[in-house]
């Protein structure tokens, strides 16, 4: 498939479809179910109720937060859970004594009480700018919003305390009882979780080798699970590994099992963007994978060693990636064999290490950009707080936790998250909220009434905000709204004042961060994309270094590069979205940008991938002298790939790299080398020949 077509695949508008239907398109997409979303969705209603009934009965002030946060706390794994908890829970204890400090310090003198609220201000964007673990940035900004809610209003000190120290409460208790809700579904989930997680993803598999014989029938649904199981990745299923009381030699099988398909899944992934054209070669190649797997596949659920089945034939395919994916498939199927065991040939593959965690990003204290990004956001929110305060308005206090929420370094990106914010909050408000206090709240007469109308609704948003990173933004926004509005006192709420105060607060917000932090400093999406792709592509240029590092930790160098490089696709991604909501028309040059990420993203992560299968057969190999092919391969593709960062930064038009460049295998070195290594050289070179002409 040539360079336009796929363009047009990529760009929805090349379509024709109406915006209506694109937008019909995308909610049905993300709202379907896919496995595994319901007993998340679980997970979070649980640990939202169970706070609220907890806030109810024990009438906690303040619990808003409570409830809230929950959802805010990592669930990629346990590990992450408890330390996403943690850190929440330290940020909120330090931003309390902060704040009682600030305040003693402050009561008595106007001026000093609104410079306490500056600094305060400009040190949550700060944090938020540095901070590793962003949700505990987040919950730390949500904190000090309200507690200068808090101490601004005429009350006594000792109320103003005891309301803040409540609200700490509230906040400590949500962390604990998500971090237990999580200890006990980790703990208690079936024996089979593995085996049935790898069976989904060899499903998928299939279903995309069976599309690619078919002429990609159904590529936009197969898209988008593939992209939501390569995101999601496979950090669940060893956690699953790790929790269980395997045996060594079963756990070793499992984990080099889960690898092996994460990276099966990420090699469909450009096979579906790219939607390359199959061969009759290609076509026969694919139905004998789909055979293997399906074979793979039953001896799985029938629990009986996979039978090893060597393909001796050597299938002159069309597509580069099939080579990798055939490679992924022989090695998938003899991990779970039982002759590879019995032969003692198994090479463990060991959990991912536990690294040394920072606080803060390296260039925290050093870098500009965090200034600047802190300033921006505290004239935004100054702004918003002099403005409610001058006019005796504080139920527009939300206007400052709109601008610390939705403060992100590229200006698409933080208007699609302040669009996120609207639209969650006013169904979540107005919509929702307003629809159960006026036909349901009035007929409720029991805390058990009350809680099961809550877990109701608050699963709503759940669900919302369970899918892609496009819209669950508003799902989070729609249950933080509605536990405004119903958890604000202990009674039932008749008055919309404290939805209008939210909404028009959020108004106020989204208007002072277009008309002040977007205009300050401003980093375009179209900017960030090419700084970061041509980091990206530097990045996969020198993936072979790893082989210059200790042989005891190439492989695992090798796969946390990978890790960064992909995650790296999945962040241009999510900025080509973000694109889409900064001002039109752009310049030529960003439209070329756009363009170039678009066009190049498919190619570049099949190439990534080729590559690493080239890079691991060589680690893996029992030979000591280094391949020539192998190495005149790798070369070839780091001056390619250089020169193509070189291409892009010089904002380029398309045209070909260099016509001079060859990119053909020299037939001196073929002589000698292992059948893997030669067809692994040949994909790579396709893959080169692609980008160069693209």
């Amino acid at each position: 498939m040539n360079g336009e077509a796929a363009s047009m695949e990529l760009h929805p508008k090349a379509t024709g479809e109406s915006r209506a239907a694109s937008f019909y398109r995308l909610l049905r997409s993300e709202l379907n179910w896919y496995p595994g979303r319901p007993i998340l969705v679980l997970r979070m209603v649980l640990a939202c109720t169970f706070v609220m009934f907890c806030i109810i009965v024990f009438r906690i002030p303040g619990g808003v937060l409570g409830a809230y946060s929950p959802l805010l706390i990592s669930r990629d794994s346990f590990r992450s859970t408890k330390r996403s908890a943690a850190w929440i829970a330290g940020a909120c204890t330090l931003g309390t004594i902060e704040v009682v400090l600030g305040a003693m310090l402050s009561t008595g003198s106007p001026f000093l009480h609104l410079m306490w609220v500056w600094v305060s201000l400009f040190a949550v964007f700060y944090l938020v700018s540095i901070m590793r673990v962003y949700e505990a940035a987040l919950s730390l900004g949500l904190f000090i919003t309200n507690t200068i809610g808090i101490w601004d209003q005429a009350v006594t000190a000792d109320l103003r305390l005891r309301q803040t120290l409540f609200m700490l409460l509230a906040i400590l208790l949500g962390c604990l009882v998500t971090v237990l809700i999580e200890f006990v579904f980790s703990r208690a989930h079936r024996s089979g979780a593995v085996i049935e997680g790898i069976e989904e993803r060899i499903a998928i598999v299939e279903k995309t080798l069976q599309n690619y014989i078919s002429g990609w029938a159904d590529s936009g649904n197969l898209a988008r699970d593939l992209r939501r199981y390569s995101t999601r990745g496979i950090e669940t299923l060893r956690a699953y590994i790790n929790h269980a009381e395997y045996s060594f030699e079963t756990e070793q099988r499992l984990l080099t099992a889960v690898i092996l398909m994460g990276r099966l899944v990420d090699l469909c992934l450009p096979l579906v963007d790219n939607k390359y054209a199959s061969s009759p070669a290609d076509e026969n190649l694919c139905h004998v994978l789909i055979q293997k797997l399906r074979t793979l596949k039953e001896s799985l659920a029938n629990d009986q060693a996979a039978e090893w089945i060597d393909l001796q034939e050597e299938h002159l395919v069309h597509n580069p990636l099939l080579v990798e994916i055939e490679r992924t498939v022989e090695l998938l199927s003899e991990s779970f064999s039982q002759t590879m065991w019995d032969r003692g040939e198994n090479r463990p593959i060991a959990s991912p290490r536990r690294q040394n965690f920072h606080f803060f990003v390296s260039d925290a204290f050093s870098g500009r950009k965090h200034f600047k990004f802190a300033v921006r956001g505290t004239l935004s929110a100054i702004a918003c707080y002099m403005l409610y305060m001058s006019v005796g308005w504080t139920g527009l206090n939300a206007s400052i936790a709109t601008c610390i929420l939705t403060a992100l370094p590229v200006t698409g990106a933080a208007r699609h998250k302040q669009l996120m914010r609207f639209g969650g909050i006013v169904i979540g408000a107005c919509v929702i909220g307003f629809a159960a206090q006026v036909t349901i709240l009035p007929q409720i007469d029991s805390i058990l009434s009350y809680t099961f109308l809550f877990a109701a609704m608050i699963s709503i948003g759940a669900w919302v905000a369970t899918s892609g990173p496009r819209i669950a933004y508003a799902g989070v926004q729609i249950v933080f709204a509605y536990e405004l509005v119903n958890l604000g006192r202990f009674s039932l709420t008749s008055s919309l004042i404290p939805a209008r105060d939210t909404v028009l607060g959020i108004m106020l917000g989204i208007g002072a961060m277009w008309l002040i932090f977007d205009h300050f400093w401003d980093k375009s999406a179209t900017e960030s994309i090419r700084d970061t792709l041509t980091a990206t592509i530097r990045q996969i240029a020198d993936l072979s270094k790893s082989q210059l590092a200790d042989p005891s930790i190439q492989d695992k160098i090798l796969e946390s590069n990978t890790r960064d490089v992909i995650r790296n696709f999945d962040k241009i991604w999510s900025m080509l979205d973000a694109s889409l909501f900064e001002p039109y028309p752009k310049a030529p040059s960003e439209e070329i940008v756009l363009q170039q990420a678009r066009r190049y993203l498919p190619r570049l992560r099949a190439l990534l991938l080729i590559k690493t299968g080239l890079i691991h057969h060589a680690i893996a190999s029992e030979e000591n002298a280094p391949d020539a092919l192998a190495i005149h391969a790798m070369a070839l593709s780091r001056q390619t790939l250089y020169q193509l960062a070189q291409k892009i930064e010089g904002g380029e038009a398309f045209s070909p790299l260099n016509p001079t460049l060859r990119l053909d295998r020299p037939a001196s070195e073929t002589q000698g080398n292992d059948v893997t290594t030669k067809r692994l050289t040949t994909s790579l070179y396709a893959i080169l020949r692609e980008i160069q002409i693209a």
